[in-house]
């Protein structure tokens, strides 16, 4: 905490002494800027801001004075302002309980951030603070006295600088007055006033000039000054009186009170039976969280058990699946070569017995082409048998009437012979006569 708020506080010093001098510098070389370009016409009584340099030193240590001072006025004019704009919102149903201090500091807070710095906002700020840190409004009244008269030591000491410039200013003067009567005795001697009278009058006339100016320029320039703090500080002043009365009437008659400073049994049992009364409810309320994080951890892991055994039956059924719709489509591509095979095999055997078949067929093709032209053969050898059968019949006709049995036979070998013979060329059976046919022909 003190290593946080240590840049504030230098911060905040820097700014309460850098800025007065810095704009008192400015106002400073704004005016004898003026004054030497002629914008401020020449009168007779610049002589007492330009002749000599202390002067300079003192009109300076004015502007810083009258900086500081324009620079706490534009600050009392904000917080003029905040009087009428900083409120918390109105009271409803009597006293207010002490937990909605954070509400209502939470609504303060939404105000605009230029109201924030001013003292009326910081009041009703660490008055709920005290409200809220304590648990309780009994001492608010003492906290607010006390924060009254911080905010007093620190507005006395905002005019801290004024006060340096109106004690220093004067001083300056008296080192003036010095310096001019130094300069006025140092340039007077006997010899002088005897040989040069006029001469030296001039020079201590010049010289009590700058002694005198320089001290009643002081003087009336810390006049100035104090007048001008005075009024300000009583504005300060009505404007902390306004501070002190509305914050007591937003915060002490709000909360609600139990106890006293000098009776504190009350309020040290009621609080340790609302401390009792909030253990308890936060317990329960533990208890039930814990019940409910217990049964949703128990949920979930039930959960994720179910999600991953059926991710583990879904990748399980799938592997199955995919072995057995594999194997069977081993197996039967394996029956389909192997039935393409056999396929393969029985048409190439009906090939081949087709093509036997086919030999088989060209053959007895041969064989019946080669019978044919036997057939047609013994046709023609059957018509040329028919042919002798008839001459012989004609001639066995001829010779019943005839004799000559003997020269009938012998014809009728010689016929046979001659049939047998060509019988024999073309691979019929020869034809022979018997012993019967020998005897019925005799």
């Amino acid at each position: 905490m003190q290593q946080t708020d240590a840049p504030k506080i230098s911060q905040s010093i820097a700014a309460k002494l850098g800025w007065p001098i810095l704009i008192g510098s400015a106002l400073t070389v704004l005016f004898y800027g003026a004054i030497h370009f002629g914008v401020i016409p020449q009168h007779s009584l610049l002589r007492y801001v330009t002749a000599h340099p202390v002067e300079y030193a003192e009109v300076g240590m004015f502007m810083v004075g009258v900086a500081a001072l324009l620079l706490k006025a534009g600050q009392l004019v904000g917080e003029f302002r905040s009087l009428s704009h900083v409120d918390l919102p109105p009271q409803e149903n009597g006293r207010s309980k002490i937990e909605h201090a954070p509400a209502l500091l939470e609504c303060l807070y939404q105000l605009p951030e230029s109201l924030h710095p001013t003292l009326l906002f910081q009041r009703l700020s660490k008055g709920l603070r005290h409200v809220h840190a304590s648990q309780t409004a009994a001492g608010l009244q003492d906290e607010m006295k006390y924060l009254a008269d911080i905010d007093q030591e620190r507005c006395e000491h905002d005019y801290s600088m004024v006060r340096i410039v109106i004690w220093a200013t004067p001083m300056l003067g008296f080192l003036g007055t010095v310096i001019g009567i130094t300069l006025a005795l140092g340039n007077l001697s006997p010899e002088a006033l005897v040989n040069e009278p006029k001469v030296a009058m001039e020079s201590l006339l010049q010289g009590l000039s700058v002694a005198f100016d320089t001290t009643a320029l002081a003087l009336t320039l810390s006049i100035g000054l104090m007048f001008a703090q005075f009024v300000v500080g009583r504005i300060e002043s009505e404007i902390l009186s306004s501070v002190d009365q509305l914050a007591a009437d937003e915060l002490t008659a709000r909360f609600e009170t139990e106890g006293s400073a000098t009776d504190p049994s009350v309020l040290a049992v009621k609080k340790m039976a609302e401390r009792t009364i909030q253990t308890t409810q936060d317990l329960v309320v533990r208890q039930t969280e814990l019940w409910r994080d217990t049964v949703s951890t128990a949920h979930q892991h039930w959960q994720r058990l179910l999600t991953t055994s059926t991710d583990q039956m879904e990748t399980a059924l799938h592997n199955a699946l995919s072995e057995s719709l594999k194997t069977h489509a081993e197996a039967l591509a394996s029956a389909q070569q192997h039935s393409m095979q056999r396929s393969s095999e029985q048409l190439n055997g009906v090939v081949d017995a087709l093509y036997q078949v086919s030999s088989s067929i060209h053959a007895q093709h041969e064989q019946m082409t080669e019978q044919g032209t036997i057939l047609l053969k013994v046709v023609e050898a059957t018509g040329e048998v028919a042919s002798l059968e008839d001459s012989l019949n004609r001639n066995l006709a001829s010779l019943a009437g005839k004799q000559h049995f003997e020269e009938t036979v012998q014809s009728l070998a010689a016929t046979i012979h001659l049939l047998n013979s060509r019988m024999s060329g073309t691979g019929h059976n020869a034809v022979q006569l018997d012993r019967k046919d020998k005897g019925q022909a005799a």
